[in-house]
């Protein structure tokens, strides 16, 4: 899914902004039709990797493209000030949809393992049938239809614009050490004794503390700003895990879920930042550029907190991550604050 994810990120943006983001996220959705499909009819392991393939090229479509066309139809309306607000929102009904689908696939799994599944594909369906429904933006187009040379160009724009090199170059550190200690949550609650039974507790905390970010987003960056939001919620994200590491037990478990409330907090106005930079012609691939370099951080900084767990344990190995993460947060201090 990686390398798929790597090869197709910029050049299918380039194809959302040159042939359009309706039809682009139409392909995707048909495709994530069938990609569910397989997985809930699989019968062997290569079934999965066709499935593996076809989700992570969906993913790559979906990259950068929802972001442009939910931005592009802000602006459109003269509401891109919204923006923090709204996408706080939606945050809120992902979280809301992610725990429900979590308690509920648990339930459904127990009982037959491919339902959860099955009764995913009448929902991709039904995703599919609401993406016609939706009335694209307008905006500027190139006049060709040059994948390559859209990509080359918005790369050029991309490397010209400090603010966006910041932003990304941050994002790097910021998403790859993140991502990785989210998926190495589990080992930590074991290695502090938490009972197996509670990380389900753990995990839903994650997503109501995140959902409560996201949704404060707004308000909070409006009155302190997006520069100060942003350098105040990287560096308590930092410092939980590093705390967490010290206390242990119970506290250090509350201590790791507290840092996704600030999570949630930062993303919409990341997001803010990084559009505001963007021309609309080029916002898909732009917006795939930044999704690349951060998923490259991501690779890059799983081995390496993983190798340190290995040769420490897994609280250091977090120590060490938190400490990382707080030291690049003095990237932030030199990019542009542009409030709305």
């Amino acid at each position: 899914m990686s390398i798929t994810a790597l090869i197709f990120e910029i050049p299918t943006g380039a194809f959302a902004d040159l042939f359009g983001r309706k039809k682009t996220m139409i392909i995707a959705s048909f495709l994530s039709v069938i990609a569910i499909t397989l997985l809930a009819l699989s019968t062997n392991f290569y079934m999965l990797v066709i499935f593996a393939v076809i989700f992570a090229f969906k993913n790559t479509l979906n990259s950068g493209t929802e972001e442009a066309f939910f931005y592009d139809s802000l602006k459109k309306l003269g509401r891109e000030k919204d923006y923090k607000k709204i996408l706080g929102r939606m945050e809120v009904l992902v979280q809301v949809g992610s725990f429900i689908g979590a308690i509920a696939g648990g339930f459904m799994a127990s009982y037959f393992l491919r339902l959860p599944f099955l009764l995913t594909i009448p929902i991709t369906v039904f995703e599919l049938i609401l993406v016609f429904f939706l009335t694209e933006p307008s905006y500027k187009k190139e006049k060709h239809k040059d994948i390559f040379k859209h990509s080359y160009g918005s790369l050029r724009l991309f490397i010209k614009n400090r603010q966006l090199l910041l932003l990304t170059l941050f994002g790097v550190f910021s998403f790859g050490i993140g991502e990785s200690l989210f998926h190495l949550n589990q080992i930590f609650f074991d290695f502090v004794d938490l009972p197996i039974s509670q990380f389900g507790i753990a995990f839903a905390l994650i997503s109501i503390l995140s959902m409560f970010g996201a949704f404060s987003s707004h308000f909070v960056s409006e009155k302190i700003g997006d520069k100060q939001t942003l350098i105040l919620s990287y560096l308590l994200k930092g410092l939980m895990v590093i705390t967490a590491t010290i206390f242990l037990g119970y506290v250090g478990v509350f201590l790791l879920v507290l840092r996704d409330l600030f999570g949630g907090l930062s993303s919409p106005v990341m997001g803010n930042l990084l559009n505001r930079e963007i021309e609309s012609k080029n916002r898909s691939t732009v917006l795939s550029i930044n999704n690349l370099m951060k998923n490259l951080g991501y690779i890059v900084f799983a081995p390496f907190i993983g190798y340190l767990a290995d040769i420490y344990n897994i609280s250091t190995a977090f120590r060490i991550a938190g400490i990382l993460s707080v030291v690049f947060v003095i990237i932030l201090f030199f990019i542009k604050n542009k409030d709305t």
